[in-house]
């Protein structure tokens, strides 16, 4: 079972939120000729509604090393993808910083502190001390005098998602045959009775029927203004029943997020996880309470009983799915990790190719 014999292709990538997106780039880039087919309601997707944190080191406290090695594979392969988008004419800069995360806690909530660095030293092992460093936060966020010890994480970063998926929208519209509908009838080498050489299926929660153990994940965001904020880390807050975290954006914006509930329901964000996200933001800087609140998004993640990503072939039919809450933190190694199992390598591609491939495009609208 592989794509690569030589001959060109056409292939379906169904879905194109991060995961589809990087998909049709990706076989954009080995030479296929790709249809994308995506519903005008395309906003409604999750990875619209992601902080894009490439978190891998904060996230293997609760995840399994699959994800750690696989997300930092991905934040290896983000400064190349965002160079490569950006170098086409008229693309506007993508937001990236890849200065760290600081965790930090309360002093009341030492506890779970200590079981987060205890549990991340036990995980990373060697690697801990070239990946952390136990400091007091002051010496880079000296706004953030009122709490303890922190643990910082050096090597992680962050995308804006909008930004990083738009640009990807940008790029696949020159190239690629968008379908702006929902498909209906999706299996091996077909979409809606078209006939592909293989078809890739990047759905999110909306393959649900043909997954077993696909199930959503709920998540809730705010994004803010806060002019008398001047946080530039990610900053991660310990507490004893749920991770809060605070993501600085360009023009002093940052994004407030974290909650995690087991329910495929988008609507409207609650009171409960409203006052929780806003006082956690207060607690930590006394300028969030002057603060004003830009939106408020609420989604449903598509993620798999054991947290995992899911890949699945079949003759002519690739799923690729359940990415959870790391959509951007692991879709770039995924789709790759995918693309490998069915003879190609993508990324290699980019390496050997980037500098024709820039050339190309320098002085292209991708539009």
């Amino acid at each position: 079972m592989s794509l690569k014999d030589g001959q060109s292709k056409k292939v379906a990538v169904v879905g194109a939120g991060i995961c589809g997106s990087l998909t049709a780039w990706y076989g954009q880039q080995l030479g296929f000729e790709v249809h994308i087919y995506e519903p005008d309601d395309q906003k409604k997707s999750c990875s619209f509604t992601a902080a894009g944190m490439l978190a891998p080191m904060a996230e293997l406290e609760s995840a399994e090393q699959t994800v750690y090695q696989l997300g930092m594979q991905s934040l290896a392969l983000w400064p190349k993808i965002i160079k490569e988008l950006e170098a086409c004419k008229n693309q506007s800069p993508i937001f990236y910083r890849d200065n760290g995360t600081l965790v930090v806690s309360h002093r009341q909530d030492d506890g779970v502190f200590n079981q987060f660095f205890n549990s991340l030293k036990a995980k990373l092992s060697t690697d801990f001390s070239a990946q952390c460093e136990l400091m007091m936060h002051q010496t880079l966020e000296p706004e953030l005098k009122p709490l303890g010890t922190s643990l910082y994480l050096k090597n992680e970063a962050q995308v804006d998602a909008h930004q990083a998926l738009g640009a990807l929208h940008t790029r696949l519209q020159r190239d690629s045959h968008w379908h702006w509908q929902h498909a209906i009838d999706i299996g091996p080498n077909h979409v809606d009775g078209e006939k592909y050489d293989w078809v890739f299926d990047c759905r999110g929660l909306a393959a649900a029927h043909d997954i077993p153990g696909l199930h959503g994940v709920r998540g809730e965001v705010i994004m803010v203004n806060a002019p008398q904020v001047t946080i530039q880390h990610m900053v991660r807050i310990m507490h004893p029943r749920y991770r809060i975290y605070i993501v600085p954006r360009e023009n002093g914006n940052y994004m407030i997020g974290a909650t995690e509930i087991q329910s495929d329901d988008i609507g409207p964000i609650s009171v409960r996880s409203t006052l929780e996200l806003l006082s956690a933001a207060f607690s930590v800087h006394s300028g969030f309470a002057e603060a004003r609140i830009l939106s408020m998004d609420t989604n449903a993640r598509p993620a798999m009983f054991n947290h995992l990503p899911h890949i699945e072939h079949k003759s002519g039919l690739t799923r690729i799915n359940g990415l959870y809450r790391h959509g951007y933190l692991l879709a770039p190694a995924v789709v790759a990790k995918a693309f490998k199992e069915l003879g190609l390598d993508p990324m290699n591609l980019e390496k050997n190719e980037q500098a024709e491939s820039l050339s190309e495009v320098e002085n292209e609208d991708c539009i």
